[in-house]
């Protein structure tokens, strides 16, 4: 039974969403009157992280970008100690074989595609460095020449990919970044994610949840967990927000509303949209993603090997495996004598997956444990499941026209989340950036 509350507090700014992005705009806003809601019994959105054994497996989000990025500097001003990750080989498993290398060329040569299929690859991955360097954790422009390019046609289009195992292996890299094979989305987000895994990435040391935990725990505003907002109505003097927490409706008043959530959740909550509004947030599909871990009697370089934690799976409902181990020292492991594995799966795989129970889909992910390392089996000390219904929303052709609209502020209500760049957690960070802009405007 739900009771009503009459309290209607008024605040210079209400949040709606407790991920990275919406706790960035919380934290950037500084001494000003914030509630931030979050409908979740914690904040953190995509980067949480859980323990098995000794060890941390991040349950979303993996890494994150070096440099001089957005969300670097803001991991170090917030104090999180990260760690850069070896990314010494290069490897698939591909065809039932496990295929590395330790470099790029050495790798094309292993694979099992004709030689002049090889070459294509290897001229293809040089045009991506050479004219597409400069999209890398950059805020797409509606006006960019290049983006324009990449926008306009599919992966396998602009590349013109046309063997089946080198399309399967695309296909495998372009479900990672998107959720979607590499002929459904636009060649903007599969080889911006080839650039970025191409240079430094870091871990962050303790999990990916560190991140948000230090904003939140750091940030000035009124932070509210296991707030399920319900409505969100513009006003003539503001915005009115509705949400219940512990069978108790609340009404509160903001002079600013930030929807740092999804776009599908926007939509479901927003009322009076403007049409545009409507059509641009409708457009932003999102795919799913489920993510596995399993603890394991052996340390991971007994399967990996250093310098490889991220590796694409051809041809299976697993799409990516990994190493979360990698973080920790090799002391460490030797003295545990335990290993850590990471299996993933995109859109289609991830919709199967949730249709079964946790225990199947584990079953599931186990059989390509086992398929893809076979030493693994009678190995398993611990498992768990993570499923992620909104995990990313893709850039599919065309998207490019939408961002504008996308990202475009209407009465008082302004729009944050990594949907409104390109995916990830920069991204996040960036729509963070611009939305601060806007609320501190004049």
């Amino acid at each position: 039974m739900t009771s009503q509350s009459s309290t209607s507090e008024t605040y210079d700014v209400v949040i709606v969403g407790g991920g990275i992005a919406g706790l960035t705009v919380a934290y950037r806003l500084g001494n000003q009157n914030v509630l931030l809601l979050e409908k979740e019994t914690q904040p953190g959105g995509r980067t949480l992280s859980m323990n098995m054994g000794r060890y941390v497996f991040n349950q979303g989000a993996q890494m994150i970008p070096g440099g001089e990025t957005n969300v670097a500097k803001l991991a170090d001003e917030l104090g999180v100690t990260r760690t850069l990750i070896d990314k010494t080989k290069t490897s698939t498993y591909m065809n039932g074989k496990f295929i590395t290398g330790s470099s790029e060329f050495k790798f094309l040569l292993g694979l099992p595609i004709p030689f002049l299929e090889k070459l294509k690859m290897a001229f293809g991955i040089m045009r991506m460095r050479s004219r597409y360097s400069g999209i890398v954790d950059i805020s797409p422009r509606s006006d960019d020449r290049v983006l324009q390019e990449l926008s306009e046609k599919s992966f396998v289009e602009r590349f013109n990919i046309r063997h089946p195992d080198v399309k399967a292996f695309w296909d495998s890299v372009s479900k990672s970044s998107s959720t979607l094979r590499a002929g459904e989305v636009a060649a903007f987000q599969p080889v911006n994610t080839f650039l970025h895994h191409a240079a430094d990435e870091f871990f962050v040391e303790d999990g990916t949840v560190q991140l948000t935990k230090a904003l939140a725990d750091q940030t000035k505003a009124r932070v509210e967990t296991g707030a399920s907002v319900t409505e969100v109505v513009s006003t003539d003097t503001g915005v009115a927000i509705q949400y219940e927490q512990n069978g108790t409706t609340h009404r509160v008043q903001a002079r600013k509303c930030v929807m740092a959530v999804p776009a599908p959740l926007a939509l479901s909550v927003l009322r009076d949209l403007p049409e545009t509004k409507r059509a641009a947030l409708e457009q932003c599909e999102y795919g799913a993603m489920s993510s596995a871990a399993f603890l394991v009697d052996k340390p991971s370089e007994h399967f990996f090997g250093k310098g490889n934690w991220r590796v694409p799976v051809v041809g299976m409902t697993t799409i990516g495996i990994g190493d979360p181990t990698f973080t920790f020292s090799d002391d460490m492991k030797r003295e545990d004598g335990r290993g850590l594995i990471r299996l993933y799966a995109g859109d289609d795989g991830s919709q199967m997956l949730q249709k079964m129970s946790d225990d199947e889909a584990l079953d599931a992910f186990e059989k390509d444990l086992f398929d893809i390392f076979p030493s693994a089996r009678g190995l398993v000390l611990d498992r768990a499941l993570k499923h992620w219904p909104h995990a990313i929303c893709p850039w599919r052709v065309g998207r490019l026209d939408l961002i504008d609209d996308i990202r475009a502020p209407h009465d008082n209500i302004h729009y944050c989340g990594d949907y409104t760049e390109n995916s990830g957690l920069e991204s996040a960070v960036l729509s963070a950036k611009r939305v601060v802009s806007e609320l501190t405007k004049g």
